[in-house]
């Protein structure tokens, strides 16, 4: 199943598209704020400098799963926050990722966002299950893997390298998984297609 040349994802309210160098700040602001990133590990904030970023983002192919992604809204084309969709593993297993601005929380954006994902690893990739691995502590993320559809199959925590550890914190997470039958069967809620 070949990735379009170019992704671009839409849904009710979102579109979702490659990231440009022009989006390298706003992405910065994201993995720098505590508040997006504690619940990964992260308590202070990635350390990457909008450079770094910006080089990243000149170096990823527009069809690659693992390209940063921009979602902006439909309407405003105001930024709502960054994704992926995740290459799938040896096993077929995909971990997309989102990370909303906190002005974006609470309108279930993600949720929203999330489905789209998870539709487009099953209908652009050969993903046969997608896997979430939220904090035990992030209610708002359990609660949007939960209405994707994404069962609890097990919980775990990541430990980081002993190098990183004086910045980061490990991460006790559930493991959420949907399979692509289970998708299939549970006729998504999300409008989404692609372009």
């Amino acid at each position: 199943m070949p990735i379009p040349e170019r992704i671009v994802i839409e849904t009710r309210r979102t579109v979702i598209q490659p990231a440009t160098a022009v989006d390298a700040p706003y992405i910065h602001n994201l993995w720098t704020d505590p508040r997006v990133m504690r619940f990964v590990g992260f308590p202070y904030g990635l350390r990457m400098t909008r450079d770094e970023i910006e080089e990243r983002i000149r170096r990823q192919p527009p069809t690659d799963p693992d390209t940063l992604l921009i979602a902006t809204h439909r309407d405003t084309g105001a930024r709502i926050g960054q994704c992926k969709l995740g290459t799938p593993g040896v096993e077929g297993i995909s971990e997309p990722d989102i990370k909303l601005h906190p002005t974006s929380w609470g309108f279930g954006f993600g949720t929203e966002i999330w489905s789209a994902l998870i539709d487009a690893l099953f209908r652009q990739t050969a993903c046969q299950t997608v896997q979430g691995t939220p904090h035990v502590a992030n209610t708002a993320s359990i609660r949007m893997q939960q209405r994707s559809g994404m069962a609890c199959v097990g919980h775990g925590v990541f430990q980081f390298p002993p190098r990183m550890r004086c910045w980061t914190r490990p991460v006790p997470h559930e493991i959420r998984r949907i399979t692509r039958e289970a998708w299939t069967r549970r006729a998504p809620t999300a409008a989404t297609h692609d372009v």
